[in-house]
This record gives C-alpha cells, sequence and structure tokens, in this order.
C-alpha cells in the first residue's frame, strides 16, 4: 500500500551501486528504515536533519520500507554551513541512538522539525548541542529538573540539581554542571562561554544520556562537534 508521510532525515548507507538505505524520523511512523532504490541520483535532498516529503510502500511494521520519492518541505541552507551541517550530524547521531525502529511518537517529530529551523537561524551556536541535548532529555522523558533553587551538584543518577553531595550516587558540579543549571533554568546570558566549559557540560550530559538510555554509548561526531565548534 503507498502512503506518504513527513520525515527528518537521519542517515543513509550504501546498498547497491545505484540504491540506498535511508533513515527518517518520521511523523507517523516515527523512526523508520526505508530502501531507496535509486537513490544515488536522487539524493540531493537527503542531508541531517532535512524535513521532506515522503512517498512509500510497504507495511508500516516492515523493517524496510520501499522508498519512491523525497521532497524538501522545508526550505533551508543550513546544510551548506560547516557549523550548522556539523551541529545537524550531532543531533542526528543522537536521535538514532535514542529511539528504536518503530518508535512513534510525534511531539519527537515536531521537536525535531522546530529545532532544524533553530539550526537554520543566524546567530551563535556554541552553545546548540548541549540545548538540544537538554531539550530532547524533556522529550524522552527525563529531562534535569532543579531540587533546589541554586542547586550547584547535578547528581547524574537522579537527574536532579541539589544542594548538596553524597558518595552513593554519580553526582558532579563545577563550571560545566552551572552551564548545564543556566540552559534548564532558561538564565543564560552570556554567549561567549569558554570551550572548556562548554566541552565539560556537553561531557556531562552525554554520560547522564548513557545512563537514562539504554543503547547510548559513545557519538562518532563528538570529536567533531567539539573541533569545528571551538575552531
Amino acid at each position: 500500500m503507498k502512503s506518504n508521510d513527513l520525515g527528518v532525515f537521519l542517515f543513509r548507507s550504501v546498498y547497491s551501486e545505484s540504491s540506498l538505505i535511508v533513515w527518517f524520523f518520521t511523523r507517523e511512523n516515527g523512526l523508520q528504515k526505508f530502501l531507496f532504490r535509486g537513490g544515488k541520483k536522487k539524493a540531493h535532498s537527503l542531508f541531517p536533519m532535512a524535513v521532506c516529503e515522503l512517498s512509500y510502500y510497504g507495511h508500516k511494521h516492515s523493517d524496510l520500507l520501499n522508498l519512491t520519492s523525497v521532497e524538501s518541505a522545508l526550505s533551508t541552507t543550513f546544510q551548506f554551513n560547516p557549523i550548522s551541517s556539523t551541529i545537524a550530524y550531532f543531533i542526528v547521531e543522537c536521535v538514532k541512538k535514542s529511539m528504536h525502529l518503530g518508535d512513534v511518537d510525534k511531539e519527537a517529530f515536531q521537536f525535531l522539525v522546530n529545532f532544524a529551523n533553530k539550526i537554520e537561524e543566524d546567530g551563535n551556536k556554541n552553545v546548540l548541542p548541549l540545548t538540544f541535548l537538554i531539550e530532547f532529555s524533556e522529550v524522552l522523558g527525563f529531562k534535569p529538573h532543579l531540587e533546589v533553587d541554586g542547586g550547584t551538584y547535578f547528581n547524574l543518577d537522579a537527574g536532579v540539581f541539589q544542594s548538596s553531595t553524597n558518595s552513593h550516587e554519580r553526582i558532579v558540579n563545577g563550571p560545566g554542571v552551572n552551564l548545564i543549571g543556566a540552559l534548564v533554568k532558561g538564565s543564560l546570558t552570556e554567549e561567549n562561554i569558554p570551550k572548556q566549559v562548554r566541552e565539560s557540560a556537553l561531557n556531562t550530559m552525554l554520560e547522564y544520556y548513557k545512563i537514562h538510555v539504554p543503547k547510548f554509548q559513545e557519538l562518532e561526531s563528538f570529536e567533531i562537534v567539539k573541533e569545528v565548534l571551538n575552531a
């Protein structure tokens, strides 16, 4: 049966000399994998975080659907910007490691579309990967929260900022944790955050994901995004 959907492009891999296997997070059916026959010649719309109109056939519960056409649904230019495109690659790797094939979540889909618009916007993007991790953790159901106002210790196990520490749980503090806390509270006013602080915060949030997302492991894009943002 032929179907249409909207999808956020994540990854592709080579299937044959002319065809691709492509991954999209779709509005109606969540994370889906498609065989795109002849896709190498039709892949002009396939870049990380591209929002696309999809036509395909096959049963929606199949592990591999047949994609017949892909067209851009959101006009963007961020794919031509090395910083923005690197952030997009970082984001799609996080999504793929956080979701399972067939997971349906329209809130997550709309969040990704909105974040594609954020990547497109002008301005300082140095904390955008960190902002993504914090906001996506809310979509996934484990966003850090404040136990008390001004808590400077981040309990990675409980997902809470607290005013004291103990030896029984994984708890961290420091400038990177303070940056995460400011973003959680929406109180960040400084744009020029030192790179050591940003890296520390990113490392902390990635460790937090590893604790709360079972299959979330090291990201290939992490070192690349650090290098590009610090260039």
